[in-house]
């Protein structure tokens, strides 16, 4: 994403494994990584206190960073967002697809450097079923549509549980947002 002269790269972070707490080598690899703007899931420290997740945002990114972390006390493995510019605004919306809800969609609008601010949805679709994942897109193509400002700067980032882009989540989601280029590694898989 480019604006002007300022770059900005934007990451998607499961990275937690079992523990579902972000650990150590997690915590490089974000060093290593140097994002501006991250669409964490499962944004659990240990304890999970205020103080446990600041010092945690502090360690991987810096002080000068803000973040969103859902706040649902039923939320055992909630979303969230980390950046280096100002979050202006930032909430969650509820996951009607999941019947005991452990974490919603977040989102959070950025003031990025120039005129244009950055609206961006951390989210973490269900594993059960295509079906259960393409009523999720369904319900944030329908979110996103009524919330924020047409022509936005939109980003939807985060672990889609999915392998296929012919999903109907993935139709859904390119039916309103654009996928391209799709990135490949070096045997050609994207």
């Amino acid at each position: 994403l480019a604006q002007g002269s300022t770059d900005v790269r934007i990451m998607s972070a499961n990275l937690n494994g079992d523990a579902q707490t972000y650990q150590p080598f997690a915590l490089r690899i974000f060093q290593g990584l140097k994002p501006d703007v991250v669409a964490i899931q499962e944004f659990n420290s240990n304890g999970n206190t205020p103080a446990d997740i600041r010092s945690m945002v502090d360690t991987a990114f810096g002080t000068n960073f803000s973040y969103f972390r859902e706040s649902n006390s039923g939320y055992s493995i909630p979303n969230g967002i980390i950046s280096r510019y100002p979050i202006v605004n930032s909430g969650s919306w509820a996951d009607a697809e999941q019947s005991q809800p452990n974490r919603g969609f977040a989102w959070a609008r950025i003031d990025l450097p120039g005129t244009n601010d950055l609206y961006i949805v951390s989210v973490h679709l269900l594993t059960s079923t295509a079906t259960a994942r393409g009523n999720e897109a369904a319900a944030l193509k329908n979110l996103i549509q009524t919330n924020f400002p047409a022509g936005a700067w939109v980003v939807v980032a985060g672990d889609f549980n999915t392998g296929s882009r012919t999903e109907s989540a993935m139709v859904t989601f390119d039916s309103f947002l654009s996928d391209k280029p799709v990135p490949a590694d070096n045997n050609g898989n994207s």
